[in-house]
C-alpha cells in the first residue's frame, strides 16, 4: 500500500492510526478512572476492617466495626463514586469556580464570596460536639485516602487539566450553607414584591401576593419599603437568576413532599412515610443512596454528598423525612453610609466601621489556554455590615449599600449537629432534641417509628423581627425592622398522632391563623397538599388500608388540581376561529391529567404562560422602565400562581380586566393568549395537534456542570427524559421554555423513598444513578425507571451483594 496508494498509506500511518490510538488510549484510561468495587485494599486512616457491599444498582452497603469506620468508608466511597461532585461543590462553595471554568463563572464567585459561606462555616465548628467533629473529619479521611490510592482520575478532571485537592471538616459544613441557599432563597420575592410595587398601586400589588388561601389545607391542624435604587434590585435578581441557570441552585417553590400515615390507617398495621425531595435536576443526582452499620450506628436512606450522614430515612427504631418550610429567614437592609465617610454607616443612631477584606479570584484564561494570556487575577472588597454582607456591591452599586441578614451566615451554626443527631434518634423526644440545634435550612421533618406514632415538627432558626415580616427591603438605620431573636425550638409548630391519622407537608402553609409567630408570605401554592390529603382520604373512605403500594402510585400522580378549578373558567371563552376550537375541544375532553400523551396539557400549560403576560403584562409594564429592565416585570408576572390567575380572572373588582368592561376584556386576554400558545405549539410539533403530546414538548434535562454545555460532550455527559407532570402535581415538574426544546423541565423530584420503620419495606429511586464517572453502568441506570415510577428495595438483606471491596487499615 506504501507504494501502490502512498496518499492513503500517509493519511492512515500520519492521521488515522495516531488518532484512533490516541481514542483507545483515553477510553482506556478513562475506564480505569472508574470505582474498584471489588476485592481488598489497603486505606491508609481505617481503624478496622470495613466493607463496602453494592447491589444490582450500585447502591453501597457499609459495615464496619465502629461508627468513626463507617465515616471514613462513607468518604470513601463518594470519593469512588462522586468525586468531580465533591469538587464541583466545593468551589462552588468557595467561589473558585472562575479557575476552572473562566471568566464566565466569575460573577457567580464574587456571589459567593460575598456571602462568605467558609467563614460562617469556620465559625460553625468549634459549636459541634465531639462526635459531631470526629464524624466530619473521618469522612474526610475517606475521601483524602480513596484519593491517594487513585491511579487515574475522572474525565472532568482530565479534560478540565485540574486535579482534587485535600477535603477538610469545613468544606462539609460550607455545603450545608449551599443546601440551605438551595432551599431558602426567599430575598429574591422579596426583590420581586419590590419591583412589582414600583409599577403597581396598592390595590393591584395586593391582588398579585393576595397570601394564601383560608380554606387550604395546613399541616398542623388549626388549635414599609425604602427608597432603594431599581438596578440594585435588578442587579440582585439578575444573580440569582444565572445561579438558578447556571449553578442549578433555588429556584420558584423549591420544596418537596413528605406524609406519614398511622398504623392503624395502613396495611399490616405500620405507619408509612414517603418523601420525595424536589430540588435542580441534575446530573449525578445531588442524593446518594446508601446503608450503614457500625457500632450503635444502623442506617439506611438518601445521604448528600460532601456529608456522611443519612439526610432522610431510618434507622432501627425510627424512620423521618423533609420538606422546606418555606420560611422567610433572608431579609434585605438598606443601609446608610455616612455621606462624609463611605467606610461608615448608620445603625441605630451610632456611626459604625464596615467590616471589609479582600478576595482574590483566579481565573482561567480562554479556550485554549495554551493560545491565550493568562488572565490577571481579580481583587474584590468585600464589605459587611452588623446585619451581614452587603451584597448591593455585587452588582457594582455603591451609593446605596444593600445588606443580607440570613440565619444561615450566624455564628455557631449547629444545623450539622441536628443531622448527626438525627442519626441516633430513638423515639419522639430524642428526634425533637436533635432538631432543636437545626438553623439552616429550615425544613419541615415528618416522623414514625415503631410504637405506630406519627409526628410533625418545624425546624430550623426562624427570626423574631421588631416590627414588620421581612416581605420587603427595610431601612437599617433606625433598627425598626431588626430581628430581635428566633422562635424557641419549643414553640416551633409541630403535630403528635392528630386524631385523623395522617399528616401532609407540600410545601402548604403550616400552621393556621392561631399560631403566634410569623413564619412566612411565600408558601407555595397548596394544589399538591389538597391532592395527597384527597387520596389519602378517599382511601379511608372506602375502608381500604393505605398500603406502601398505594403510597408509590400517589408519588407519581398527575392530576392538576390548579388545572381543574381553571378549566370550567376556561370552557366559558369559545375560540375566534376554528384552529382555537379545535384546540378547545382537547380541553372539553380533558381530565386534568399532565400525562405523557395528553395533548390537552399541552395546549393547558402553552396558554397559561400567555394568559399570564396577557393579564398582567399591561400594567407591569411602562411604569418601572426607566431602568430598562422589562425583562423583571415579566419575570414577576410569569411567577404569579395559576390561583393568582384564577382569582385575577373571576375577581369582583375587576381590578385587572378594568371594571365594567372586565369580562370584555378579559375574553380578549384569554384570546390572544390562546393564539400565542397555539402559535408556539405549531412551531414545535406542526399544525396536526393529535402530535402536540405533553411527553413530545415537555423534556427533564439531567444536565451536567460543565459539559452538557460543550457540544462534543453534551451526549456523553447529558440525560434528557420525556416527562409529565406540572408544578401543581404530587408528581412535581416546574419548567421553563425555550424556543429550540420547548418545555424544559428544570427541578422536580430528585429521589423518592417509601418508609416503614424497623424490619418493614424501605423502597427508593434515585432521579439518575448511584455513579458520577459517565463511562459507569450505574451513571443512568435509574434515570428510565425514575421516569416509570419504579423502585428499588433498599434493605441489604434481600439479595446478595453483586460487588464487595473489603477496605482494610494500614499494617
Amino acid at each position: 500500500m506504501r507504494l501502490t496508494h502512498p496518499l492513503l498509506f500517509r493519511f492512515l500511518s500520519w492521521v488515522l492510526l495516531p488518532v484512533l490510538a490516541l481514542a483507545a488510549g483515553t477510553l482506556w484510561y478513562f475506564q480505569s478512572s472508574k470505582a474498584i468495587t471489588e476485592g481488598a485494599t489497603v486505606a491508609p486512616g481505617l481503624l478496622q476492617q470495613a466493607t463496602l457491599a453494592r447491589d444490582a444498582q450500585g447502591v453501597v452497603h457499609i459495615r464496619a466495626g465502629s461508627e468513626r469506620d463507617v465515616y471514613f468508608a462513607m468518604g470513601y466511597a463518594h470519593a469512588q463514586d462522586r468525586l468531580w461532585q465533591l469538587e464541583l461543590q466545593r468551589r462552588i462553595a468557595q467561589g473558585r469556580l472562575s479557575e476552572v471554568f473562566g471568566r464566565k463563572s466569575v460573577r457567580q464567585d464574587v456571589w459567593f464570596r460575598t456571602l462568605g459561606l467558609y467563614q460562617a462555616a469556620e465559625s460553625a465548628w468549634p459549636a459541634l460536639s465531639k462526635p459531631a467533629q470526629e464524624s466530619l473529619a473521618a469522612y474526610a479521611a475517606g475521601i483524602n485516602a480513596q484519593v491517594a490510592s487513585r491511579k487515574a482520575l475522572p474525565p472532568e478532571f482530565v479534560l478540565l487539566g485540574i486535579r482534587p485537592e485535600a477535603w477538610r471538616p469545613i468544606d462539609s459544613l460550607a455545603w450545608i450553607k449551599v443546601f440551605a441557599l438551595n432551599l431558602g432563597g426567599n430575598f429574591t420575592q422579596e426583590i420581586e414584591r419590590f419591583i412589582a410595587a414600583q409599577a403597581l398601586d396598592q390595590p393591584h400589588l395586593q391582588a398579585l401576593y393576595g397570601g394564601y388561601p383560608a380554606d387550604a389545607p395546613t399541616t398542623v391542624a388549626p388549635a414599609a419599603g425604602a427608597r432603594i435604587a431599581a438596578r440594585t434590585m435588578a442587579g440582585l435578581l439578575d444573580v440569582q437568576h444565572s445561579l438558578e441557570r447556571d449553578a442549578q441552585i433555588g429556584g420558584r417553590f423549591v420544596g418537596s413532599n413528605a406524609w406519614v400515615v398511622s398504623g392503624k390507617l395502613s396495611e399490616g398495621g405500620k405507619a408509612i412515610l414517603a418523601n420525595d425531595p424536589h430540588l435542580s435536576l441534575q446530573m449525578p443526582s445531588l442524593w446518594y443512596a446508601v446503608s450503614q452499620k457500625g457500632g450503635k450506628l444502623d442506617t439506611a436512606g438518601m445521604s448528600l454528598v460532601g456529608l456522611p450522614l443519612v439526610i432522610f430515612g431510618k434507622n432501627a427504631q425510627i424512620a423521618w423525612g423533609g420538606t422546606s418550610m418555606m420560611a422567610d429567614v433572608q431579609d434585605l437592609y438598606v443601609e446608610q453610609a455616612s455621606p462624609t465617610d463611605p467606610a461608615r454607616y448608620m445603625d441605630d443612631g451610632a456611626l459604625k466601621t464596615f467590616a471589609t477584606r479582600t478576595e482574590l479570584i483566579n481565573i482561567k484564561a480562554d479556550f485554549p489556554a495554551a493560545l491565550h494570556e493568562p488572565l490577571a487575577p481579580i481583587k474584590i472588597q468585600v464589605r459587611s455590615s452588623e446585619r451581614g454582607p452587603i451584597v448591593s456591591d455585587v452588582v457594582n452599586v455603591f451609593d446605596q449599600p444593600v445588606s443580607l441578614r440570613w440565619t444561615a451566615l450566624d455564628a455557631g451554626d449547629t444545623t450539622y449537629e441536628s443531622f448527626f443527631r438525627v442519626n441516633y434518634a430513638t423515639d419522639w423526644n430524642s428526634f425533637r432534641a436533635a432538631l432543636a440545634f437545626h438553623v439552616a435550612p429550615t425544613l419541615n421533618m415528618l416522623y414514625i417509628d415503631n410504637a405506630d406514632n406519627i409526628g410533625y415538627v418545624g425546624a430550623g432558626r426562624i427570626p423574631l423581627r421588631a416590627s414588620g415580616d421581612g416581605s420587603l427591603p427595610s431601612p437599617a438605620a433606625s433598627g425598626a425592622q431588626r430581628w430581635t431573636g428566633a422562635i424557641p425550638a419549643a414553640a416551633m409548630p409541630a403535630s403528635f398522632n392528630p386524631a385523623r391519622g395522617f399528616i401532609v407537608s407540600a410545601n402548604n402553609k403550616v400552621t393556621g391563623p392561631d399560631y403566634p409567630h410569623f413564619i412566612s408570605n411565600d408558601w407555595a401554592p397548596p394544589a399538591r397538599a389538597e391532592r395527597i390529603e384527597q387520596l389519602l382520604a378517599a382511601r379511608v373512605a372506602e375502608g381500604k388500608p393505605v398500603s406502601v403500594d398505594y403510597m408509590l402510585t400517589m408519588q407519581s400522580d398527575l392530576l392538576n388540581r390548579e388545572a381543574l378549578r381553571m378549566l370550567p373558567l376556561l370552557a366559558n371563552y369559545k375560540g375566534s376561529d376554528e384552529r382555537q376550537r379545535r384546540a378547545l375541544a382537547y380541553l372539553a375532553r380533558w381530565n386534568a391529567n399532565m400525562g405523557l400523551d395528553s395533548q390537552a396539557a399541552s395546549i393547558y400549560t402553552a396558554w397559561m404562560r400567555h394568559l399570564r403576560t396577557s393579564l398582567f403584562g399591561a400594567r407591569l409594564s411602562g411604569y418601572w422602565n426607566k431602568e430598562g429592565k422589562d425583562s423583571y416585570l415579566d419575570a414577576v408576572a410569569a411567577n404569579t400562581s395559576i390561583d393568582t390567575l384564577y382569582s385575577s380572572l373571576t375577581g369582583k373588582s375587576g381590578l385587572w380586566c378594568d371594571g365594567a368592561q372586565g369580562e370584555r376584556r378579559c375574553d380578549a386576554a384569554l384570546g390572544a393568549s390562546l393564539e400565542l400558545a397555539l402559535d408556539e405549539l405549531q412551531k414545535l410539533r406542526g399544525t396536526n395537534m393529535d402530535n402536540w403530546a405533553w411527553g413530545e414538548v415537555h423534556t427533564t434535562y439531567f444536565k451536567h456542570m460543565p459539559f452538557s454545555e460543550v457540544k462534543l460532550l453534551e451526549m456523553l455527559f447529558t440525560r434528557k427524559l420525556a416527562s409529565g407532570g406540572a408544578p401543581g402535581t404530587i408528581n412535581a415538574a416546574n419548567a421553563s421554555f425555550q424556543q429550540s426544546k420547548g418545555y424544559v423541565q428544570n427541578f422536580g423530584a430528585a429521589f423518592r423513598q417509601v418508609i416503614q420503620p424497623g424490619t418493614g419495606r424501605h423502597l427508593y429511586i434515585n432521579s439518575t444513578g448511584q455513579s458520577g464517572h459517565p463511562l459507569s453502568s450505574h451513571y443512568a441506570d435509574m434515570v428510565g425507571p425514575f421516569g416509570r415510577g419504579n423502585y428499588y428495595n433498599l434493605d441489604p438483606g434481600t439479595a446478595a451483594p453483586a460487588t464487595t471491596l473489603t477496605l482494610s487499615p494500614q499494617p
